[in-house]
């Protein structure tokens, strides 16, 4: 079975009797997802060496900065995106924090385009698209430049407006 669906099933299994049985609580959700962590503080923890929170699930939330398809066959599809959020530091000044997700299955395929289409789909996930993420935070990785990532074992992802 695949991590993903693993993540996903595991989720439910957490959340899934609160759902039926009626109010989700915040300390059930805060029992699965880890909601202190953001693109800041995972972008920030690799950069200066810092600990990533490991193992942790987390709901990121940024902009598609880079899509690179490790492998386009949909029976064994790999990809890896970079999102990338930033904030304002005065008037002037713009800070940049990004991370690696990896996505992994058919069911990306479909979602995540190896090339564009001609004709935009708001539905799919490519270059520049807001998204929202869940997924597994697996360490941190160095950069084509040297530099230091948080990668993300990705399990959900959905474009947003």
């Amino acid at each position: 079975m695949r991590r993903s669906a693993v993540l996903v099933a595991g989720v439910l299994l957490l959340v899934g009797p609160a759902l039926v049985a009626g109010a989700l609580s915040r300390s059930e959700l805060d029992r699965v997802i880890d909601f202190s962590v953001t693109l800041k503080s995972l972008a920030v923890a690799a950069q200066d060496g810092g600990a990533v929170p490991q193992g942790r699930v987390v709901l990121l939330s940024g902009t598609v900065s880079d899509v690179n398809v490790v492998n386009k066959d949909p029976a064994d599809f790999r990809v890896r995106l970079e999102l990338i959020t930033g904030e304002w530091i005065g008037l002037e000044d713009v800070k940049s924090y990004t991370c690696y997700v990896d996505f992994a299955g058919s069911e990306y395929a479909r979602l995540i385009p190896a090339r564009p289409p001609r004709v935009a789909n708001r539905d799919l996930v490519t270059l520049n698209s807001r998204v929202i993420v869940i997924g597994r935070v697996v360490g941190v990785t160095s950069t084509a430049l040297g530099g230091r990532q948080a990668l993300v074992d990705g399990a959900f992802i959905r474009p947003i407006e």
